[in-house]
């Protein structure tokens, strides 16, 4: 039996859980800007940490850290979102000319369609590269790395 006093608070005990627990949120590494400043340095293919270097080495190849401030930029899984995110934005625009075409409101020729087609290709592209840059940024503001199996 324990004697507690009504004045005195009661002894720590070391198998009380608090919560939340102690280190349950761990403090970001890194000093990173506000958002809208980190995605826009990804769109814009810099650094989101420090905004002087590229992130690419490539089109599509992240470097990976940063060639200025050492930010583990290749640690961030941006594997699947991307191409996602780009078909998403690119898509809505070519629905426009798909519901057109099949009212019958627009039919192009062939060469113009044709045209459309490699529009829609350089569209995705570019969508494509933005996309990764902006979601890397985010990821490195959210301090999500990728895990290393076995590491």
């Amino acid at each position: 039996m324990t004697n507690i006093t009504m004045n005195q608070p009661p002894a720590e005990d070391p198998e009380f859980e608090r919560w939340p627990p102690p280190q349950a949120a761990p403090q970001p590494e890194r000093l990173m800007p506000d958002w809208p400043v980190t995605i826009w340095r990804g769109l814009c293919g810099r650094c989101p940490q420090c905004g002087a270097a590229p992130i690419f080495d490539g089109y599509l190849k992240v470097h990976k850290t940063c060639l200025h401030c050492a930010a583990p930029l290749g640690d961030m899984p941006a594997d699947d979102a991307p191409p996602y995110v780009a078909m998403l934005v690119v898509l809505h625009f070519v629905a426009l000319f798909v519901v057109l075409f099949f009212k019958g409101y627009y039919q192009p020729g062939l060469l113009t369609a044709g045209v459309l087609l490699l529009a829609l290709a350089a569209a995705c592209m570019i969508a494509l590269r933005l996309a990764k840059g902006a979601i890397i940024g985010i990821l490195l503001k959210l301090g999500l790395k990728r895990e290393v199996p076995n590491g």
